[in-house]
């Protein structure tokens, strides 16, 4: 009582306690009971309550109600009896709550129609232009099974879920491909082998694996690093770094010969691959309702097939077996079409990485000069047939639906503002109230926005000159300034209908510069393929590139950055130097990397291994 007291909070003895005095005391304790009451919520999950009952505790009239929850000796020390304020006092708090609440479910009544009427001028351009409004729409029908690389016993079952109830009583959906992932990884474990060290504890950049590194660890018998196995009959773990049960090759045998004798242990594994790959379409059983929550483990497979598959092809390669290096590198380009097919930005990148892997795999036959005449020329026409702005057109679409999803789950309250872009807040019970105070109108202004702008990138995606670069000179994206008006946000001013969008926004910046970099190493690769025949022909790499019309190349290779003939010259030692301008569309001459990291010309990596980066 005494401390009450001290705290103004209580009368002293032989005094009163006046109105206004009690009306500021509710004032001081009303936030105090508001943030318990909001932990105490968030404590015992108590998501019901909705955030107007934890206002109120803010408003006057409520505050006034602390004097009388105190107790009879307030009373008696001088604290108005709430129940018997009368008068104009009264009238006017009433009159004045009252007010306040109306203006603010005005103010939500009228945020929530103008947000109606944002997302139907959205939606109704969405539908004018032909754009799908679902994942249903956009995937397209089932695929036949047969037909269906995900449906192939390699991979079926991977993203399999069985229906529940989540803890409100609606219907969820649980994962059971975890046994299917389990046995995958471990038939796909191979060990990786140890990068060359400088003197200053970099690693020298090489393009391809090191087979003599890996054969040292293969024959050694044990990996690098331990990994915990769980055995049939066994309770407890255990820790092995062994080499995932693979044959060792003997201790004499040559490295590229040592890596395929290893390799006879996931010969069964690397066959299926190959067998499913050939199937024509790729269509898994994704969960797309959960947003950016959806599960896509499968992607980290094909990944690793394809790191599995370009060892192999390396190995065999050079063993001298160039047929069945050429058969990994179809491969792994059949894996990126089909990992092309998911209409999401990971998927695509993904699909990029791989058909990287698959250069890279090309590459160690020109740099050995084991390809023949008629197996460059084939893969100058699987190089020319490779499609990705239709991939890309279908990642943006896929994210624009997907943000869709996303913000109608956060106006249900059924996914955190982090899965949006929010920062991750360290308080999660006042992250929960912010949540809940946002106005859901500004979700739907946001999704509004967000499906806007993205809808303009699939639009310029789709206005670019497919056989030259996005961002390449003089292109719509660069002529519109695409980057710095749909991603760049750093001097905009605060606007609640835009502040989620530019929150994801950013991750899709610069997608387009990746799949610049892919188009003009596919562009390059189909040259150093011709450059390659020209030399069985005649036994020289041509002076220019005019010379290798029309017999090896139907016409000059163009840069995709520029519009003009890839830069090339003939070197003293009868190597070449090939390359693109790059993101720059600057001649750098062939220079890969500036001093700050930057990327200049891209440039068709030399033939030995090199401390600056490299191409791929």
């Amino acid at each position: 009582m005494k401390l009450l007291q001290w705290c103004q909070l209580l009368p002293a003895d032989n005094q009163r306690f006046g109105y206004w005095r009690t009306f500021l005391a509710s004032l001081t304790i009303g936030p105090l009971l508001w943030v318990a009451l909001g932990a105490a919520l968030d404590f015992l999950e108590i998501r019901s309550v909705h955030v107007s009952f934890r206002i109120l505790l803010l408003t006057p009239l409520p505050g006034l109600m602390i004097a009388w929850l105190w107790n009879r000796r307030a009373v008696a020390h001088g604290a108005p009896r709430v129940w018997g304020v009368q008068g104009r006092t009264f009238q006017r708090w009433a009159i004045t709550t009252a007010s306040l609440v109306t203006v603010v479910f005005l103010a939500y009544a009228i945020e929530g129609a103008r947000a109606a009427r944002a997302w139907q001028a959205v939606e109704a351009r969405l539908k004018q232009r032909g754009e799908p409004l679902t994942f249903e729409d956009l995937v397209g029908p089932n695929v036949p099974d047969d037909q269906n690389f995900a449906r192939h016993p390699l991979m079926d079952g991977l993203l399999s879920h069985t229906a529940t109830n989540d803890a409100q009583g609606r219907t969820a959906f649980r994962w059971t491909g975890q046994r299917k992932m389990a046995e995958l990884q471990d038939a796909l474990r191979f060990p990786e082998p140890i990068p060359d060290k400088l003197k200053d504890g970099k690693p020298l950049r090489r393009t391809g694996p090191d087979l003599e590194a890996l054969a040292s660890v293969l024959k050694s018998g044990t990996n690098r690093a331990k990994r915990t196995v769980y055995e049939p009959g066994r309770a407890e773990p255990r820790e092995t770094n062994d080499l995932f049960h693979l044959p060792v090759p003997p201790a004499g045998m040559p490295a590229p010969q040592a890596v395929l004798f290893a390799f006879e242990g996931r010969r069964a594994i690397l066959d299926q691959v190959t067998e499913a790959a050939r199937r024509p379409r790729s269509q898994y059983e994704i969960r797309y309702a959960d947003s950016f929550n959806a599960l896509l483990p499968h992607l980290a497979f094909h990944k690793s097939m394809a790191v599995r598959l370009r060892t192999r092809a390396a190995a065999r390669m050079a063993a001298g077996d160039t047929s069945g290096a050429a058969e990994d590198i179809e491969t792994l380009l059949r894996l990126a079409d089909l990992t092309g097919e998911d209409p999401v930005l990971i998927g695509y990148l993904v699909q990029v990485a791989i058909e990287t892997i698959a250069y890279s795999a090309f590459w160690d036959g020109t740099s050995q000069h084991a390809w023949s005449d008629a197996q460059l020329a084939a893969f100058q026409r699987r190089f020319e047939g490779l499609k990705q702005r239709d991939s890309l057109v279908k990642a943006f679409r896929g994210e624009r639906i997907g943000g869709m999803i996303a913000f109608e789950l956060g106006r249900q309250g059924r996914i955190s503002f982090e899965t949006l872009g929010a920062p991750e807040a360290t308080n999660d019970g006042l992250a929960a109230t912010i949540e809940e105070m946002i106005p859901r109108a500004w979700l739907l202004q946001n999704q509004a926005y967000h499906s806007q702008v993205l809808d303009q990138v699939v639009d310029a995606l789709q206005s670019c000159d497919p056989e030259r670069g996005i961002g390449a000179k003089d292109s719509i994206w660069e002529t519109k300034q695409i980057d710095e008006w749909l991603y760049d946000r750093k001097g905009s001013r605060f606007n609640p209908y835009r502040i989620f969008g530019h929150m994801l926004l950013p991750g899709l910046a610069k997608v387009h510069a990746k799949a610049d970099r892919s188009l003009t190493t596919s562009r390059l690769a189909i040259t150093v393929a011709g450059l390659e025949r020209h030399r069985i022909a005649t036994g020289t790499y041509p002076k220019a590139l005019g010379e290798l019309v029309p017999r090896f190349v139907a016409k000059v290779p163009l840069d995709p950055m520029d519009g003009q003939p890839l830069r090339y010259r003939l070197n003293a030692d009868g190597t070449f130097t090939l390359y693109s301008v790059g993101p720059n569309h600057a001649d750098d001459h062939g220079v890969f990397e500036s001093r700050q990291g930057q990327d200049l010309d891209w440039v068709w990596p030399p033939n030995h291994p090199t401390e600056e980066r490299r191409l791929f």
